[in-house]
C-alpha cells in the first residue's frame, strides 16, 4: 500500500471531469499530478437530459450514460498516470464521486444517485475504485452532502484564525472551521455557478461568464433579486443540501425574466450567489476571520469582488493561500475520502450532514 490516491470529481456545472493524484505521506496533502477532461458534446448532452426534472428518464439511457461516463474517466486516468509517469500499482485506490443525476436525501426513502460504473472502472484501470460515497450517510439519516467539509477540516483547520472554506461549483457550500476546537460544520448555501452558466449559454452562446465580464456590465434587478432570494431553501436551517433539483434553468425561466436585459439578469444571478454566501457567513456565531474560496467560482473576478464587499470584516482569499490550488480541492477531497474508506476510517461529519453517527463512506470495487 502506498500513500498515493486518486480523486475524481464531476460537479453540477456539467463542464467535465477533474482528477488529481494526491500524496498523503506528510501532514498536509500534496498534489502530484492533475488533469481535466471536458465532456464531449454527446456526453454533456446526455447528462443534461438526465438532469431534466420534468420527466423521469428510462433506466436504460441512465445506465448507458453511466458506462459512457466511466469510459471518459478511464481515458482521463490513463492520461493522468502517463503524465505522472506512474504505473497503476503505485496507486492504492481511486475515489470516484460519479456524476449526480438525482439527489433526494430526505425522508425514510431518501436517496442520492450518481452515474458511474465502479466495477468497470476498476477493471479497466487495474486499481481499486471506491464510489457511492453518499448512501451510507443517508442511511443514517443524513443529507449525504456536502461531503467535502471533512476533508476541509483535515487540510485547512487552523488554531490562529476562524476559517470558512467556500466551494463554488455549480452549487456553493461552506465549511466552518472554528479555531477554538469547536466542531466543524458545513452546508450548501444555494446556487454557485449553475444558474449563471445556464443563462450565459442560453443568451450568449457561452458556457460561462469569463471573469464575470458580462455580469459586470449589467445592473442588479432588485425585484428579481428579492424574488429569487425568497426561495425557501435560503431560509432553511442547516444541515441542508441542494442541487439541480431545486435550482435549474426551467425554475429560473419561471421567474418572469423574459423582458429583462440579459446582462442585468447575469448581474442579478451573480448577486444571488454572492449574497447567499455572504448572508450565511454573517450569520455564523464565530469571530470574523478568513474566507477562502475554491472551485470554479474563484475564476469569476466580479463574483469574488461582490463576495469580498459583502462579507466584511471577514477577509477573502483562495485555498491557494492555504497550500492547495482551488481548482483541485474537490478532486483532492475524494482522494482523501477514498483513503478514509480504504483505512476503514469515518468520512462523514454528522454535524454537517445530520447523520446519527460517523461512518465509513463508499463501496469498494476491486480489479
Amino acid at each position: 500500500m502506498t500513500d498515493l490516491y486518486i480523486g475524481v470529481m464531476s460537479g453540477t456545472s456539467h463542464d467535465g471531469i477533474d482528477a488529481a493524484i494526491v500524496d498523503f505521506h506528510s501532514d498536509s496533502p500534496k498534489l502530484v499530478a492533475t488533469a481535466f477532461q471536458p465532456y464531449t458534446d454527446n456526453l454533456r448532452s446526455a447528462l443534461l437530459q438526465l438532469n431534466e426534472f420534468d420527466q423521469t428518464p428510462p433506466l436504460g439511457p441512465v445506465l448507458q450514460a453511466g458506462r459512457q461516463f466511466s469510459s471518459a474517466v478511464t481515458n482521463l486516468l490513463q492520461s493522468l498516470l502517463l503524465k505522472a509517469e506512474l504505473d497503476s500499482d503505485a496507486i492504492t485506490a481511486i475515489g470516484c464521486h460519479g456524476h449526480t443525476v438525482s439527489h433526494h436525501p430526505d425522508g425514510d426513502t431518501g436517496y442520492s444517485f450518481q452515474l458511474g460504473d465502479g466495477a468497470a472502472l476498476a477493471v479497466n484501470i487495474d486499481i481499486p475504485v471506491i464510489c457511492d460515497f453518499r448512501s451510507a450517510d443517508i442511511a443514517l439519516g443524513g443529507t449525504g452532502a456536502p461531503l467535502a467539509p471533512a476533508f476541509h477540516q483535515y487540510a485547512f483547520s487552523s488554531s490562529e484564525e476562524n476559517r470558512v472554506i467556500a466551494n463554488i461549483g455549480g452549487i456553493a457550500n461552506l465549511t466552518i472551521l472554528p479555531n477554538d476546537g469547536h466542531p466543524c460544520t458545513g452546508f450548501d448555501t444555494g446556487p454557485g455557478n449553475l444558474l449563471m452558466d445556464f443563462w450565459m449559454e442560453r443568451q450568449f452562446g457561452e458556457r460561462y461568464d469569463n471573469r464575470g465580464d458580462t455580469a459586470r456590465q449589467g445592473n442588479v434587478i432588485n425585484p428579481l433579486l428579492a424574488k429569487l432570494m425568497a426561495h425557501p431553501f435560503f431560509a432553511a436551517t442547516p444541515p441542508k443540501s441542494t442541487g439541480r433539483e431545486m435550482f435549474n434553468g426551467p425554475w429560473l425561466l419561471q421567474q418572469a425574466i423574459s423582458d429583462a436585459k440579459p446582462d442585468d439578469v447575469m448581474a442579478t444571478l451573480a448577486e444571488v450567489t454572492a449574497r447567499s454566501i455572504a448572508l450565511s457567513v454573517k450569520q455564523l456565531d464565530v469571530n470574523p476571520g478568513g474566507l477562502y474560496v475554491c472551485g470554479g467560482g474563484h475564476h469569476n473576478d466580479y463574483l469574488m469582488q461582490r463576495i469580498e464587499a459583502l462579507i466584511a470584516p471577514w477577509t477573502l482569499g483562495t485555498t491557494d493561500d492555504l497550500g492547495l490550488h482551488p481548482d483541485w480541492v474537490e478532486a483532492a477531497a475524494f482522494a482523501w475520502l477514498a483513503r478514509q474508506r480504504w483505512l476503514r476510517q469515518p468520512g462523514n461529519l454528522p454535524e454537517v450532514t445530520g447523520a446519527v453517527r460517523k461512518t465509513t463512506l463508499g463501496a469498494i470495487h476491486l480489479p
